[in-house]
């Protein structure tokens, strides 16, 4: 890797940790944590009012733990993020992230479950021929749009399950209230479908990955 190609990577990266983030109009916060070989790396990605996205902060640690997620939210704050203002705050079901979220941001954090995660950890404690159709069926129940109706869709769901699937019921089951929060916000469709996942953030990595190699 050439020095040139270091030194201007440095001083970016250094540009976007110290950037001030009072002025930004910020909705929503998607957090996640990316694996790079043994490495984990905490990302924050900011949602404007208008759906731009801006990369807001990394940490690296060596787990998904609330003490890097807690450092890297309150570097955040410590470069304008207002604590006291509602966020939508997209999380996946790791109980650090969670915790470390309601620590910082308390009750102004609204969380947002992660779908995809939520359908993935679902459908991974079921056999391969039933995959297709509970991955199907939660589908289906996301894209109405509508909180009350998408929920009676998964409980009901959950009670086929539970018989003969019950880890798979209990997976469904547990946290299924914040994969619904904004849905019940009435945000603009192509903002609730950013907001409902951290795809985004994965996307972001991927295409880190494609040019670093």
């Amino acid at each position: 890797m050439s020095a040139r190609f270091v030194y201007g990577t440095e001083r970016k990266l250094a540009d976007l940790m110290s950037r001030e983030l009072r002025a930004l109009p910020l909705v929503g916060l998607l957090i996640d944590g990316v694996h790079f070989a043994e490495h984990v790396v905490m990302a924050a990605v900011g949602i404007d009012e208008r759906g731009a996205k801006h990369v807001l902060g990394l940490r690296e640690g060596a787990t998904e733990n609330a003490s890097a997620v807690r450092a890297l939210l309150a570097d955040l704050v410590e470069r304008g993020l207002d604590p006291n203002r509602s966020l939508i705050i997209v999380i996946d079901g790791a109980k650090p992230l969670h915790k470390a979220v309601v620590e910082v941001l308390g009750s102004h954090a609204l969380i947002q479950r992660c779908r995809e995660h939520k359908k993935r950890n679902v459908t991974d404690a079921l056999p391969e021929r039933l995959r297709a159709s509970v991955r199907s069926t939660m589908n289906q129940a996301y894209a109405t749009r509508n909180a009350g109706r998408a929920r009676r869709l998964l409980d009901n769901l959950a009670r086929r399950l539970e018989h003969q699937h019950p880890g798979a019921a209990a997976s469904l089951r547990e946290g299924l209230e914040e994969t619904l929060t904004v849905m019940r916000l009435g945000l603009p469709e192509t903002l609730e479908r950013v907001l409902s996942s951290t795809n985004l953030i994965e996307n972001l990595f991927s295409r880190v990955r494609e040019i670093g190699r």
